[in-house]
Formats: C-alpha cells, structure tokens, sequence
C-alpha cells in the first residue's frame, strides 16, 4: 500500500486538522520529536510522521511499517503503511485500548468494546461525520471493527524482534504493546538454524559470511 493518504493530509489544511481532532494524528506534532531520543535495536532508520496529545509518536521503518511509541516506554507497530495507520485510527479511534483484543474473542466481545469507547468520546466531540468525511477524501473503505482490529492485532506481532525499540542513551527496550509473541530467542535461533544448516551442506560462501561476522558465529554455535 502507498502512502497516498499521507500525501493528501499533508496538502489539505482542513484534512490534516480532521486527522488531529478528534482522530489524535497529528502530523504538526512530528515537529515535536519523542519525548525522548530513541532507536530501533536493528539499526534501521525511524522517521518521525505525527504525534498524539498523551505524548505518543508515529514512527515510520524502513520497509514503511508504522510504529507508534507512547510516552510510558512502550511500542508496536500498528500498520505496514501510513496509509494503514490512518485507516486504524480513524476506523477505531478508540485503538489504544483495543491492543490485546483479537478476532478470536469473537464479534460481540469486539463491537461492545468498540461501541463503549466510541460512546466516551461522543460525550466530547463529534466522530461519526468526521470519520466519514475522512474515509470518503482519502479514499478509504468502510472496514468493520473486527477486521481493524484483526489488522492491528497481526501489525502488533511483527514488533518482535525486527522492530524493538531502545532508549537511545541506555539502550533499555521499550515493553511490547499489546499481545505477547513468541520468545525473542526464538526467531534469533532460528536465523542460527538456518545457518548451521548450510555450514552442515558445506556451503562455502556461508562459511566465510559466519566465519567473519562475529555475532553470526556466536548464534550460529548456539543453535549447534
């Protein structure tokens, strides 16, 4: 998916306020920057797109996924796009407490949740036209909850381990937010395996590529 909405908040004042209130993506916030320097575990490059008002930060990763920091110390990735980020927030703008929910608790567990929380910020500001406005500009369908939040779910179980986000000054990780994945050593070992299986095939360019990377080496020896 493009970033084709992004694009458009970007171009359009009017759109880009609708965005910010009452869907609490705010691209002036970008300017801000997090309340504290952070940085991917992997290396990878974050630019910073939009804010929240709790303090939160709309990241985006190199391959284009979302990830949203929140100013407590915890983060996810929430969409494979800008694009997708928008349709979340603005489909359930209510998403942050919808983290741990899964298609898998069923329709009417999801919708009741949903429509007590939409109910909450109905008692201060107007969502439903603005939401349609939004969908209709930006050229967005209407999805239900239950696939929004299936969406959010699968987004939210990428973060591990390609995705960790770090305080840049003590290197501490951010908690995960939302459902718990796999053990990070998991996916690590893996690579390991996969590895230890071609030095076993006599692979000779994998013998030089783990021979001379030393972390490589290290889990290639633990998956042994």
């Amino acid at each position: 998916m493009t970033d084709h909405a992004l694009r458009l908040l970007r171009q359009d004042r009017r759109l880009a306020e609708l965005a910010a209130f009452p869907f609490d993506f705010d691209l002036n916030r970008a300017a801000h920057c997090h309340v504290e320097e952070v940085r991917l575990a992997s290396g990878g490059p974050l630019e910073t797109v939009a804010g929240d008002d709790t303090g939160g930060t709309y990241f985006v990763c190199a391959d284009g996924s979302v990830l949203y920091a929140d100013s407590e110390g915890a983060a996810g990735i929430i969409g494979s796009s800008v694009d997708e980020t928008l349709e979340l927030v603005i489909g359930l703008p209510g998403w942050r407490g919808y983290t741990r929910l899964s298609p898998d608790d069923g329709e009417e567990k999801i919708l009741a949740r949903v429509a007590e929380t939409e109910d909450g910020i109905r008692e201060y500001c107007r969502i439903d036209d603005e939401r349609a406005e939004l969908r209709a500009t930006l050229g967005f369908p209407k999805r239900s909850p239950i696939e929004l939040v299936g969406r959010l779910r699968a987004a939210l179980l990428r973060t591990e381990p390609d995705f960790v986000l770090l305080n840049a000054d003590e290197g501490c990780a951010y908690d995960r937010i939302g459902p718990a994945g796999p053990p990070l050593w998991e996916p690590v070992l893996a690579a390991g395996r996969a590895d230890l299986a071609c030095l076993r095939e006599g692979d000779r360019t994998a013998w030089r590529e783990v021979a001379e990377d030393p972390v490589r080496r290290r889990i290639t020896l633990r998956a042994a």
